[in-house]
């Protein structure tokens, strides 16, 4: 059976737009932005008081939580739609940044404590923007990330910086599933 290359090529260019179709269903990635940022806020007073140091114990539970509940949040949304993404380069991704963190603020001190952090966060999330094809996300996170690096390299104490960069995160999460909402169909949410 052979088919005609003017049908192949419009079965492929459909396959395609199916594709494309299928990644925006999935949604933009709000949640994990909103679920760190939360908890990047909440470590702002730990750090007014103990300083950088709270950073290292902080984020390995917290960071390990925030994936689980990101995770599960992912699961649970992808039973009730029906599409799922393929998790494996999302989670080592996710796994690389958390370890990159830890490492950067143990290594750096408390400036690599602040920003290096940052950074990671930035360019884990250009990674995530990359495989999902989705350029805003990277885009909102480094204009936040960038404004809190600007307040860390200004000299401005630790905490300032990450409330800075916690309250940018929950607020680009927010517009994120706003715009999300606005995409889906009522009846689809």
């Amino acid at each position: 059976m052979t088919m005609h290359p003017l049908r192949a090529a419009e079965t492929l260019e459909e396959l395609a737009e199916l594709r494309r179709r299928s990644r925006r269903s999935l949604g933009q990635p709000w949640f994990p932005m909103v679920c760190f940022g939360i908890v990047t806020i909440f470590s702002a007073p730990l750090v007014a008081v103990a300083g950088t140091v709270v950073l290292l114990p902080l984020w390995i539970a917290a960071g390990v939580g925030g994936m689980v509940l990101t995770s599960r949040y992912y699961h649970r949304r992808g039973r009730f739609t029906g599409i799922t993404a393929r998790s494996g380069p999302v989670w080592a991704v996710a796994i690389g940044m958390f370890v990159v963190c830890l490492l950067a603020g143990n290594v750096w001190g408390a400036a690599g404590g602040s920003v290096a952090p940052i950074v990671i966060v930035i360019l884990g999330y250009a990674a995530m923007g990359w495989l999902q094809r989705n350029a805003l996300p990277p885009a909102m996170t480094a204009a936040g990330g960038t404004i809190a690096a600007l307040l860390a390299l200004s000299g401005q104490r630790p905490w300032l910086v990450e409330s800075a960069f916690g309250v940018t995160l929950v607020g680009a999460g927010a517009i994120l599933r706003t715009l999300e909402k606005a995409r889906i169909p009522e009846g689809c949410r």
